[in-house]
């Protein structure tokens, strides 16, 4: 049956920004199949069922490209980057539990489809419990596993386990659910491991996601290990090339992105977590303007504490601004973008999702405006919808999201998910994983540097 989404202000994120007032949008099964005025389609597609969005943006959904799952949010908190994690996060991995990854997943993908992202990029553990989470909750997700081989780092997962959840996940749930390599870090990796993924996601054909630096500090511990830069080593590694998805790259030189630009390698830009973390800030015009194809993304809630993605847009622009001194740096239009269509470039699916398109997966988030913090509703020569989206809305304001042509969230609502149920299980596996996590959390007194 046909569906007819009618009288929106409808926000395409085509190739020119196409914006129809009144807008429609005519979907069939997963595909966008009509796009246009209403007055229009509604002769077109006489007896398709109607959802009224007026007083409401239509929109592409939003696309997270760098998630990690999580159940510790707000516990570890002001800390640097490499003391966060030697407390909090790396024993955490050690006592994780399968179900722990299916309860964390099913509440990370919960919140991001209540606040419009359809798509998201997870790195975690036991990864096909968060493929049972994906196909329960209807989102999309590729699914790119936390490995880590190298001494003091193997209770991650490895790249044997990782090939075992492509061949047994990769396209299911009607093809939302897709299979990466992942790699946690530089540092966590053994060179083997590294050449082995790069063969792997070679002959699968599918892609590879890991960090790029964070932190100055640890940027400049490779480069004096290796005497060459972070990206280098990706590079000379085999890694990068137009599959590959890079998370953060706070430091990158412009000789770094150099090698991505001719590689095709991609960023994954996580505003949010760099500035709690003091990371840095990635300097995303400048990999834009290269020809680098750059995706917003949240990071881990333990880092951000939520995966509101109009929030990230946000920041996103605020940071580049802030950064370079330059109001002008990063325009809502270009935030839109990198949660949209940009996004689905840097995760090789622009063909399929980021923007309102006839033959386009149906992936589509109705945004109220009628509010006051999205007032006044002007149109003409002050039109100011773009702007506001950006700096003014936030994922409390979605009332209604379609993955793949199925309404997974009506009227703010998620659909077949407990969530009263989901709440107390999350907090009850919280409570039990920090109890056993206990005796592996190291004195902060005798935390060292990290080996590279």
């Amino acid at each position: 049956m046909k569906t007819l989404i009618v009288h929106g202000y409808v926000l395409t994120v085509d190739k020119t920004f196409t914006i129809i007032h009144d807008g429609a949008v005519c979907y069939e099964d997963s595909r966008i199949i009509d796009i246009g005025l209403t007055e229009e389609l509604l002769r077109r597609h006489d007896g398709a069922k109607i959802i009224d969005a007026s007083k409401k943006i239509v929109m592409p959904g939003l696309i997270n490209t760098h998630l990690h799952s999580g159940l510790i949010r707000g516990t570890a908190e002001d800390l640097k980057v490499w003391e966060w994690l030697a407390l909090h996060v790396d024993p955490k991995h050690k006592v994780l539990q399968p179900e722990d990854a299916y309860i964390a997943s099913k509440v990370c993908y919960s919140e991001a489809l209540l606040s419009g992202t359809t798509t998201v990029v997870d790195m975690y553990r036991h990864m096909d419990r968060c493929a049972d989470s994906a196909e329960e909750t209807g989102i999309r997700a590729v699914l790119a596993p936390y490995v880590g081989d190298r001494p003091g780092y193997d209770y991650f997962e490895k790249v044997d386990t990782n090939e075992r959840l492509y061949l047994d996940r990769h396209g299911s749930a009607d093809g939302r659910v897709n299979v990466w390599f992942g790699m946690e870090h530089l540092v966590y990796c053994s060179e083997e491991a590294f050449r082995r993924t790069a063969a792997l996601a070679e002959k699968y054909d599918t892609g590879i996601h890991t960090h790029g630096e964070e932190s100055i500090q640890m940027a400049n511990m490779i480069r004096e290990k290796y005497g060459c830069a972070p990206m280098q080593v990706f590079y000379n590694r085999g890694i990068l090339g137009p599959k590959t998805l890079i998370a953060h790259c706070c430091w990158i030189t412009p000789y770094e992105i150099e090698i991505m630009r001719s590689t095709g390698t991609s960023i994954a830009h996580c505003p949010v977590s760099n500035m709690k973390l003091a990371s840095g800030i990635c300097p995303v015009p400048a990999a834009l303007k290269a020809g680098v194809h750059v995706g917003l993304g949240s990071d881990g809630i333990k880092e951000n504490n939520n995966v509101d993605m109009f929030e990230e847009m946000k920041f996103a622009a605020l940071l580049q601004k802030l950064g370079s001194l330059d109001a002008t740096a990063m325009p809502a239009e270009e935030a839109i973008r990198l949660a949209t269509i940009y996004g689905a470039q840097a995760i090789h699916m622009e063909d399929q999702i980021g923007s309102l398109e006839v033959g386009k997966k149906a992936d589509i988030v109705l945004l109220d405006y009628n509010n006051l913090h999205m007032a006044p509703h002007l149109f003409g020569k002050y039109e100011n919808f773009v702007p506001n989206i950006v700096h003014s809305a936030n994922g409390a304001d979605v009332t209604t999201v379609i993955v793949n042509g199925k309404t997974v969230v009506e009227d703010k609502k998620l659909v077949g998910v407990d969530v009263e149920k989901l709440l107390g299980e999350y907090t009850a596996a919280t409570e039990a994983l920090i109890q056993r996590r206990e005796p592996y959390v190291p004195d902060a007194a005798s935390i060292n540097d990290v080996v590279v």
